[in-house]
């Protein structure tokens, strides 16, 4: 079986960077997106098992990212976890309302956030 395919969304090339090296050494394929447009383009081609989002973002929010995600037929099915360095209920909720499965706050542990992710990835894509 594949490995999962997780996109990392995030405008920030030093979080991006952890993240992938943090993903690639738990057994995830890994794609990169820098802003919520190329992250729509890519989600709809790429069929990623599993997004991570930054919500904060020039042009367009993570919130809005996971909205449109959300609202498209073929992205809809995509969990999404948000990251944010908000420590708020808002950030929560408003995420959640967006549609996002869970909201991982920064700075994170490796392990926390490859927890979250394990679950919630669809089960037939769970890494070995």
């Amino acid at each position: 079986m594949a490995n999962p395919k997780i996109l990392v969304v995030d405008d920030e090339p030093d979080v991006v960077e952890l993240v992938e090296r943090t993903l690639r050494t738990e057994g995830f394929e890994v794609l990169s997106a820098y802003d919520g447009i190329a992250a729509l383009d890519m989600a709809s081609t790429d069929k990623p098992d599993l997004i991570l989002l930054d919500l904060m973002m020039p042009m367009m929010s993570g919130y809005e990212v996971c909205e449109q995600l959300k609202s498209n037929p073929s992205t809809q099915h995509i969990p999404v976890i948000c990251l944010s360095s908000a420590h708020t209920m808002d950030a929560r909720n408003t995420s959640m309302r967006a549609g996002a499965a869970t909201l991982v706050t920064k700075p994170f542990l490796p392990a926390e956030l490859t927890a979250q992710i394990r679950r919630h990835l669809p089960k037939t894509e769970q890494a070995q």
